[in-house]
Parts: structure tokens; C-alpha cells; sequence
């Protein structure tokens, strides 16, 4: 590794949306501000995927990147790369995810798991598919026989169509809640997949970090701290506020080892089992 002193410019990654152009508009002007605010020259990269931006960062093409929890989780594991801040929405850094019926729907608790048609976001979905089904087989649930059909609707908000108008008994979603004594689980949900449809909620997992900004292994760790710092004191600087054009982040939280935690635990249960 250079010495420290002699990282003086950084490459930021993201994935592409489906507004590249837009994407790389944002980029840039996240770049500048951090550019600004660190004294290192930053440059954005944008790619088509996360397998290839992964490969960036381990060849040294990227320096920081832009991912999702899951990926981050295990290319953490793999020692690639070392999460720096997590986003803040909604006034948290993590959420949950759930199993969900129509609220007139007889399906109201885990035993009720037979034979279903089950809707999913996609495969690669923290949130609509795989931490939802690690929770369910670690308490025992077998999904065989829980789950007749699986229905993959690639959003969200698919999910929720296809569980409220009847193309599935079951769907999986985020789920974002806030403290409240008065409500029998201590808590409310303030912000769902499901938007302000009348569901029931069968079962919930988490918590599950939000997306990462991560390092590469080979940045020095001062220039990490410098960044991170930058991050999360960015409030309503210019730094804050181009975050917020392109991550959707309120804010940022350093990303601590318990972030990710529960979660590694959730998955390295489900393929030791698979």
C-alpha cells in the first residue's frame, strides 16, 4: 500500500439507475462536494452491476462504493472492503422486513404457513426475499411446504399489488418503524412496501442495515476517517445535501461492526443449513 500521504484522489462507485445519465449527473456533483470537503480530489465512476463494481474495488480502480447490505456484508467477510457510514431514512440507519397478508385475510400467524403462493421482490432482495426466508427456516419454518408457489414482481410495490388484488396469498417487504409505548409491540410502522393498504402483519425479521459506503481495503485508514468524517458531519452543507440528491440520505451514521451483526448471523445460519 502507497503511504498515506500519497492518497491524495479517490474514485467513488455506484450503480447506474435506470437515469444514467441522471445518475452521473448526481455523482459528479457528490464527488465535487466531498471533493471539497476532504481536500482529496474525487472522482465518480458509475457500472452496470455489483459483481462489477466489487471488482473494482479489489483491483484498486474504485476506492469507495455504494452498496447494498447483503453485498457489503459479504465482501466485508471475504476482508475486501471496510463499511465506513450507513445512510440515515426516515430518522434510522437500519430497517426490518415482513411477511404480510391482506388484513381480512385468514393467514394471521406462522402456523398458518401452508401451501401458499408467496410474492417476492427477486432473489437478490434483502428485504423481499432473503433475509425474510433465513428468518423463516431459523424458527423452523419449512419452506417447502409453507410455500406452494414463489412469484418474483421485481419491486416492492409489485408485491403489494400482487398480495392486496389477490395473485398471492403472502408478500414480503421493508418495513421502517418508530418506538410507541401505546401499541401492543411497543412500536409503529411509520413506513412500509404496502404504502397505506390495510395488511396484517404475520411475521418480521432484522434489523437490516441500510446501504454501505464502504472502502477497499487497500485505502489508508486516515483517509477513510477523513471521509467518514466528512459524511457524517455533512448536515446541511452542500456535502449533505448532494448525498441527499443521490442516496436518498438524510444524514450518515459511522458504520459500526453491530450493524452488520445480526444480519451476517442471519445469513451464515441460512447457508450452513443449505
Amino acid at each position: 500500500m502507497a503511504p498515506e500521504e500519497e492518497k491524495t484522489a479517490l474514485t467513488v462507485g455506484v450503480v447506474l439507475t435506470s437515469d444514467p445519465e441522471g445518475s452521473r449527473a448526481s455523482l459528479a456533483a457528490f464527488c465535487k462536494a466531498l471533493s471539497d470537503a476532504t481536500g482529496f480530489e474525487v472522482n465518480g465512476l458509475g457500472g452496470w452491476n455489483y459483481n462489477t463494481l466489487l471488482e473494482a474495488l479489489e483491483t484498486g480502480e474504485v476506492d469507495l462504493a455504494w452498496l447494498p447490505p447483503l453485498v457489503a456484508m459479504r465482501a466485508t467477510s471475504r476482508a475486501r472492503v471496510m463499511p465506513i457510514v450507513l445512510p440515515v431514512r426516515n430518522g434510522a440507519s437500519s430497517y426490518r422486513t415482513a411477511l404480510y397478508a391482506p388484513q381480512d385475510s385468514p393467514i394471521r400467524d406462522i402456523s398458518d404457513l401452508q401451501g401458499l403462493r408467496a410474492a417476492w421482490v427477486d432473489r437478490q432482495s434483502a428485504a423481499g426475499y432473503i433475509v425474510l426466508r433465513a428468518h423463516l427456516r431459523a424458527i423452523g419454518v419449512d419452506l417447502d411446504r409453507a410455500f406452494r408457489e414463489n412469484l418474483f414482481f421485481g419491486s416492492h410495490g409489485e408485491v403489494a399489488r400482487a398480495v392486496l388484488q389477490g395473485s398471492a396469498d403472502v408478500g414480503a417487504t421493508f418495513v421502517h418503524v418508530e418506538p410507541d409505548p401505546s401499541h401492543p409491540r411497543g412500536e409503529r410502522v411509520v413506513r412500509a412496501g404496502w404504502e397505506a393498504a390495510e395488511v396484517h402483519v404475520i411475521t418480521c425479521a432484522g434489523p437490516i442495515p441500510a446501504d454501505v459506503m464502504a472502502a477497499s481495503v487497500r485505502v489508508p485508514v486516515a483517509t477513510m476517517r477523513k471521509v467518514q468524517r466528512a459524511l457524517v458531519g455533512s448536515g446541511n452543507n452542500e456535502l449533505g445535501r448532494a448525498a441527499r440528491t443521490l442516496f436518498g440520505a438524510e444524514g450518515f451514521v459511522v458504520a459500526l461492526s453491530e450493524h452488520l451483526d445480526p444480519l451476517a448471523k442471519l445469513i451464515a445460519k441460512q447457508e450452513s443449513e443449505g
